[in-house]
């Protein structure tokens, strides 16, 4: 009898401790989707034909941008080819205003640093935060983004920001395109 209950007492306890190493080790694991950001993004053509007043050049660019409004950055990417190569690039920079428009020019508001004095290049980088007046003129179209050279000084290569509106899982990635 005694050898009966030690043995009916080891499989009891050998039962509640498989049940204990069952429960926790098939807790549910935590399956929550990543949260959506939104973002906005503009997939642009720089030339000539857009600066005001127009410019007759050759040189093209492309600026890729993405506008996330939960911290008012805007990532950008831009790619540019001067119409001569022996021009030097001077300078770059977001214009706008309240109202800017595409057939205006309208002040400095982001300086973009960093890019090659040549005749090409690219160049990627995220802006500062962008106060509240700063983000509803870029939402309403009254921003865009040129390049100066050493041939125009006022601005070679221009592109009317036009932002398009997407989602992205987990704040990663990128949206649709826009245009100007």
């Amino acid at each position: 009898m005694k050898t009966y209950l030690k043995t009916r007492t080891c499989t009891i306890i050998a039962m509640m401790g498989t049940f204990l190493f069952l429960f926790f080790a098939c807790k549910k694991k935590d399956t929550q989707e990543p949260a959506v950001r939104q973002s906005y993004t503009a997939n642009l053509q720089l030339n000539g034909a857009a600066e005001v007043p127009v410019v007759n050049t050759t040189g093209t660019g492309t600026a890729n941008i993405i506008y996330y409004p939960d911290n008012k950055t805007i990532t950008y990417n831009l790619t540019w080819q001067l119409g001569s190569s022996t021009d030097a690039t001077t300078g770059m920079h977001f214009h706008g205003s309240d109202t800017g428009s595409n057939t205006t020019n309208s002040p400095i508001v982001i300086e973009i640093t960093g890019f090659t004095t040549g005749s090409s290049g690219s160049l990627s980088g995220t802006t500062r935060a962008l106060t509240d007046t700063e983000a509803a003129q870029l939402l309403a179209g009254k921003w865009y983004v040129n390049i100066h050279s050493s041939t125009f000084p006022s601005g070679e290569i221009r592109a009317n920001i036009v932002l398009v509106g997407s989602s992205t899982g987990g704040g990663n990635g990128n949206g649709g395109g826009g245009g100007y």
